[in-house]
């Protein structure tokens, strides 16, 4: 019966993340785009989900739908709540926004975003032992979010900074943060990189 379960939320979570790996296509035309043309969809994928969050939460029967197309992307906390897709968003957009001047650090950042994070839950759900925290994040999941950080970082940066910026990325996840940590992550991980570096 519990591997049932265990199989129930690595499937859940394999799910969300996979939707979530989409994020990866922000990095991407951050750095095919024209600066303003990211920005522009940065901005209006913002404005979009605002607005069909505000109409999924304002309408049962349209969040009945979405959760039934979107089987598996919502947690359960989401599910009557706002998604955590708006701070990621947002998160992204910031990003770009703030820091347009060092197109590595935000290329990285964003990859901190959907690679580490993505990389941490499914780590965290499936091979989570130790769990830590209010939050109860893993051990595991925490040392993956690193280790893909650190190995996304050596292409960007000094190891010295590779290695603080991972770990803060690391912990920024980990920690149980007032606010969403996938908006915190990036802004935090590029304001660090820009003064690092």
């Amino acid at each position: 019966m519990k591997t049932d379960v265990l199989d129930y939320k690595i499937q859940q979570e394999i799910k969300r993340k996979s939707l979530h790996l989409l994020t990866l296509l922000s990095p991407l035309l951050y750095n095919i785009l024209p600066y303003n043309t990211s920005l522009i969809i940065s901005a209006s994928l913002v404005i979009i989900d605002l607005i069909a969050e505000t109409i999924r939460l304002l309408y049962p029967s349209v969040n009945r739908l979405m959760l039934k197309i979107f089987e598996g992307a919502y947690r359960e906390k989401e599910k009557e709540n706002v998604s955590t897709l708006i701070w990621t968003l947002s998160g992204t957009f910031l990003t770009i926004f703030l820091f347009s001047e060092n197109k590595n650090v935000v290329t990285l950042s964003l990859l901190y975003l959907s690679l580490g994070d993505t990389v941490a839950a499914l780590v965290g759900v499936k091979f989570g032992k130790i769990r830590l925290g209010s939050r109860g994040k893993s051990l595991e999941g925490s040392l993956a979010f690193f280790l893909i950080a650190f190995l996304c970082s050596l292409f960007f940066v000094k190891i010295e900074y590779a290695f603080i910026s991972a770990f803060l990325g690391a912990a920024i996840e980990f920690l149980p943060l007032p606010i969403d940590d996938n908006f915190v992550l990036p802004i935090f991980i590029a304001g660090l990189l820009s003064i690092l570096i």
